[in-house]
């Protein structure tokens, strides 16, 4: 078992290709920003990693992420063990599971788990009655507000910065796993390889964005936050982050809701192109 560092990135991301495994909870900044929070740990083979996260349990896992032999190895060690729980399986892991251990797992859906997925063209052009509401809260930001976007660099970063202060004062006692995981993003968003765009309204930091490439034409949205409270900026934001990134990005993926009735209602709001379906199972 290792912490999560930097140095570990590569081979978290080698066998993820491998894999082609495209879920934003499995991914390496993901896993680094979450660490302390979830109190994530991993175990680090040639052929497979397993993330264990103490704060879901005394002994809760990320389903592992590799080949057929080392998803193996995974369960022969740990498929005996008392109150083993699994979190963020797909579908395919779920019949896998089902299939190589038939009748020992209770596995059942987790919606809360489920990463929101939205197509860049779609959201770019905002075209029919379905996007009014979004459509008509942008253009007043443009008409109203004099917004300007920068993308996400070592100045910049600065502004993002003040963003975050200023949404963690209108926020006391509350959201503070919030504020360090963006605070955490900020200060390693060269090494982590993240990117992203600021907003500014009349010229002052109102609001960022940032993520990383999950494949080729997946693009994670990892972290974001207002300073000020405007109707329909935090989706403004969004949709100049998917503006300043290379067309390929053909999706973008918001993660999950963590079963928060606000955080799900904003992600609907949204307007949803698809979800990736998760799954959780128990030892039987």
């Amino acid at each position: 078992m290792a912490e999560l560092d930097l140095a570990l990135r590569e081979g978290v991301d080698r066998l993820r290709g491998l894999a082609d495994h495209p879920l934003s909870s499995h991914a390496f900044p993901s896993l680094f920003l979450w660490r302390e929070q979830l109190g994530l740990e991993i175990v680090l083979r040639e052929d497979c990693f397993a993330v264990r996260a103490a704060k879901r349990g005394a002994n809760a896992w990320f389903f592992p992420c590799g080949g057929e032999g080392g998803k193996l190895a995974f369960f022969a060690a740990h498929g005996g063990e008392p109150g083993l729980e699994l979190f963020y399986l797909r579908p395919e892991d779920a019949a896998w599971l089902r299939d190589r251990f038939p009748g020992r797992w209770e596995i059942f859906r987790r919606p809360e788990g489920d990463e929101y997925l939205y197509e860049r063209a779609s959201h770019v052009e905002m075209a029919g009655g379905e996007f009014q509401h979004l459509r008509w809260r942008v253009h007043r930001i443009e008409r109203e507000l004099v917004p300007r976007t920068r993308v996400l660099d070592r100045e910049s970063a600065v502004d993002a910065r003040y963003v975050l202060d200023a949404w963690s004062s209108a926020h006391p006692g509350g959201g503070a796993d919030d504020r360090m995981v963006a605070l955490r993003a900020l200060e390693h968003w060269e090494a982590l390889g993240l990117r992203g765009v600021v907003v500014y309204l009349a010229e002052r930091p109102a609001a960022f964005m940032l993520g990383f490439p999950l494949s080729e034409e997946t693009f994670d949205a990892a972290v974001g936050k207002c300073a000020v409270d405007v109707q329909g900026l935090t989706y403004y934001v969004l949709r100049e982050l998917m503006l300043s990134l290379p067309g390929r990005y053909r999706w973008f993926n918001l993660e999950e809701d963590l079963g928060l009735p606000g955080l799900r209602a904003m992600k609907e709001h949204f307007l949803p192109d698809g979800r990736h379906e998760m799954w959780g199972a128990r030892r039987l």
